[in-house]
């Protein structure tokens, strides 16, 4: 499966998670497992099985909330997202 093709699945997969389990908004770790165990995944070997790259969960998640404003996290986290990420930018430039 090509970049292309496996982001527009995993990006649909997100979506679905997103929208119906909304605790995972706030969290790529909860996004993640839920997106997993939708897949099949039941244990932690099972991970390796669906071969869902968790850097891509993410990056897609940034892009449905930064980008297309769907689903976004409470507004405390998008706070501590932003710290955050003002932090890293910081250290990346020093």
């Amino acid at each position: 499966m090509d970049v292309i093709q496996e982001f527009k699945t995993t990006k649909q997969l997100v979506l679905h998670v997103l929208e119906y389990y909304p605790e995972t908004r706030n969290s790529d770790n909860q996004l993640y497992v839920q997106a997993a165990k939708l897949l099949g995944a039941e244990t932690l070997d099972d991970l390796n099985k669906i071969k869902l790259n968790m850097v891509s969960i993410h990056k897609l998640r940034q892009q449905i909330q930064n980008k297309e404003h769907l689903f976004e996290a409470d507004e405390e986290v998008k706070e501590i997202r932003k710290v955050r990420e003002k932090g890293i930018r910081n250290y990346m430039i020093n």
